[in-house]
């Protein structure tokens, strides 16, 4: 009873986190998709039902890369390319190993980004990466290497890793208050030859 009883406590402390990374998406996205709120409602009930079906660590990873994926698709939105970025398809690279590369792809399956289609690429290391629009840096990879790699490129760089926002990342996921926040420098956004808008600034952590 009390085992069952703590799985419980854990498992709403997770739905807890899970909505408030929802209501905050939901206010990224409302002016562009009014019915995300209840798409968002649904898959918070998928998750409360796998809840009991999956190990621990493995819940909050899976979870913690759907969210981030989410994220990234949302970010399309609200970050203009270059020219020359807007035309062919709208590539999002994934460097290193990352379970955020499936979650991406499934996401973004069918999807665009204005009118262009978005593709997922995974690229093993700095050195291999190609043209892509976006890049999710794994933390497992140098960041060094990737920013020489992109040096002068109008790539949006996102990263998962404290203190890297500081380092040049121009969005870094981090966790404040046990809530998935981003932190978003603009410095180094426009070094890129990106404009973000208004909204995504209301929401990130300035740095």
């Amino acid at each position: 009873m009390q085992k069952s009883k703590k799985l419980l406590q854990v498992g709403w402390m997770r739905i807890t986190r899970f909505s408030q990374v929802s209501e905050q998406l939901y206010l990224l996205s409302k002016n562009q998709q009014p019915f995300l709120l209840t798409t968002m409602r649904k898959t918070l009930l998928l998750f409360v039902l796998m809840l009991l079906a999956l190990p621990s660590k493995l819940w909050a990873q899976e979870n913690d890369y759907r969210i981030h994926a989410v994220f990234l698709y949302n970010f399309t939105k609200y970050v203009q390319w270059p020219s020359a970025g807007q035309s062919g398809d709208f590539v999002i690279g994934v460097v290193g190993n990352s379970s955020i590369y499936d979650e991406l792809v499934k996401i973004t399956n069918g999807k665009m980004a204005g009118t262009q289609k978005i593709v997922v690429t995974k690229f093993k290391s700095a050195d291999a990466i190609t043209n892509c629009q976006m890049l999710f840096v794994s933390s497992q990879v140098n960041f060094e290497n990737v920013q020489s790699k992109l040096a002068g490129k109008p790539v949006l760089v996102i990263t998962e890793k404290p203190g890297l926002a500081q380092k040049g990342s121009n969005i870094n996921f981090v966790i404040k208050e046990n809530k998935w926040r981003f932190e978003l420098n603009e410095n180094s956004t426009r070094q890129a030859g990106l404009k973000v808008s208004a909204e995504l600034s209301k929401l990130a952590i300035s740095v």
